[in-house]
């Protein structure tokens, strides 16, 4: 988990979860987010300040089905490295389609994008 310095405060709009509209959330999530935040339609915040939005935690989003957890590949120099991102569940076709080669972690760039869906079969 990055400190609070590395991290901004992001806001987005979501479907409702009855479907019938549409709301504005916020979490805060890392700084490598800059690089990609206008592909996922979200927009960056410094402080809370500004932000008029519903906050959640990331990981409370993902059960509320506000956020999908993906999983990309980024090269950063000569060295490939993996990590898991949030993306607003209505952006996850264009996340697969349009993070390819967009920065993330200061020099490094997207080198793939999925999702982490998985079946348990315990």
């Amino acid at each position: 988990m990055p400190s609070l310095a590395d991290t901004k405060i992001y806001s987005w709009t979501a479907p409702t979860p009855g479907g019938t509209g549409t709301m504005t959330v916020a979490a805060r999530l890392s700084n490598r987010y800059d690089g990609i935040a206008t592909d996922l339609g979200m927009t960056a915040h410094a402080d809370a300040s500004g932000v008029t939005a519903q906050m959640v935690k990331a990981n409370q989003a993902v059960k509320e089905g506000l956020l999908m957890k993906m999983r990309i590949n980024y090269r950063k120099g000569n060295k490939y490295f993996g990590a898991d991102i949030y993306v607003p569940t209505n952006k996850v076709s264009d996340a697969i389609q349009k993070l390819h080669g967009k920065a993330w972690d200061g020099t490094g760039r997207i080198t793939s994008c999925r999702d982490r869906i998985r079946a348990d079969f315990r």
